[in-house]
């Protein structure tokens, strides 16, 4: 494996993971261009609380710094689980590689269930960044780049009452559950649970509270846009996106809400839409996705998008 940093990247997080002289990995999130703002930094009595789930096969991998110019996170991998799934083969068959993700989405759940039982701290935690930017969005149709372009086809292709349903859905009900959440667990900072190294989940500048609901619904709604988008356009590899979903789920046990699971992960697929509007440029296979997003918002909406296949054996 090359030793050489790399960064990758929108305008809104920009992702340098360099070696260190120790042999390790320093991964180092700062904001990007277009964000408008710092990443937000951790409260560390929050980060106390997070520290009594952190033990796992999936731990919760916390900041080594954090401050306005980024927050920097020290681990002995330097390849996430959605390079592993979606980059150019590098050692490993697809199988393997299949078996490590699903062993991966199994204990992030279970990391997700142990993070949600801890006792939410007193500290005035919103809800998490993904769902206010949606909402902004969703309810003024601006925002940076091509954000008002895209909300004006989301507009015409979706309709307002869908429009409309979306932006509810990023608003908790007052009656519901409120937990510490992870705020924004994503194939991008997940690190691969392999046989000769525990995975993580790199954990600090997207702390939230709110319905459990919401972490689960956003690492599957990612998976639910991947299975929708190889589907319709193809790709390098089509795994069992359904029997990811189902991992992710068997790994939970705890009582969860499926319908509302479904929900925050149509919600998942359209703020990728907005963010690749707004962070990095219009282009015009938007549209395509907004009418695979249309397909998911629907099913959601119905109760029914994760209720075929393995995930419904789950």
């Amino acid at each position: 494996m090359s030793r050489a940093a790399e960064s990758y990247g929108t305008g809104y997080v920009l992702t340098t993971i360099a070696p260190s002289a120790e042999g390790d990995y320093r991964w180092t999130r700062r904001p990007g261009p277009h964000r408008g703002g710092a990443l937000r930094t951790p409260d560390p009595a929050v980060l106390d609380a997070v520290r009594i789930a952190a033990r796992g096969r999936v731990g919760f991998t916390l900041p080594e710094r954090a401050d306005a110019t980024g927050v920097t996170y020290r681990t002995g991998q330097a390849r996430s689980l959605a390079a592993m799934i979606l980059g150019p083969r590098s050692g490993g068959s697809d199988t393997d590689i299949a078996r490590i993700a699903a062993d991966t989405f199994a204990e992030t759940g279970a990391a997700l269930a142990r993070l949600h039982a801890v006792p939410l701290p007193q500290a005035d935690l919103p809800l998490p960044d993904g769902l206010l930017r949606l909402l902004s969005w969703l309810r003024g149709g601006l925002g940076p780049g091509a954000a008002p372009d895209l909300h004006r086809r989301a507009t015409e292709m979706l309709g307002r009452d869908r429009m409309a349903t979306v932006a509810a859905w990023c608003v908790p009900a007052a009656e519901a559950p409120h937990a510490l959440l992870h705020g924004g667990p994503s194939l991008g900072i997940l690190l691969p649970l392999t046989s000769d190294m525990d995975g993580g989940l790199l954990t600090g500048e997207n702390l939230a509270a709110g319905p459990p609901e919401s972490d689960v619904g956003w690492i599957i709604g990612e998976l639910v846009e991947l299975r929708a988008s190889i589907s319709r356009f193809g790709g390098r590899r089509d795994f069992d996106f359904d029997m990811f979903i189902g991992r992710v789920l068997e790994g939970y046990t705890a009582a969860l809400d499926l319908a509302a699971v479904g929900r925050m992960a149509a919600l998942r697929f359209l703020t990728h839409l907005h963010d690749f509007a707004a962070y990095m440029k219009w282009h015009d296979v938007l549209v395509e996705y907004l009418k695979l997003v249309a397909d998911v918002i629907d099913a959601a909406d119905a109760g029914q998008l994760l209720l075929s296949g393995e995930v419904a054996r789950s």
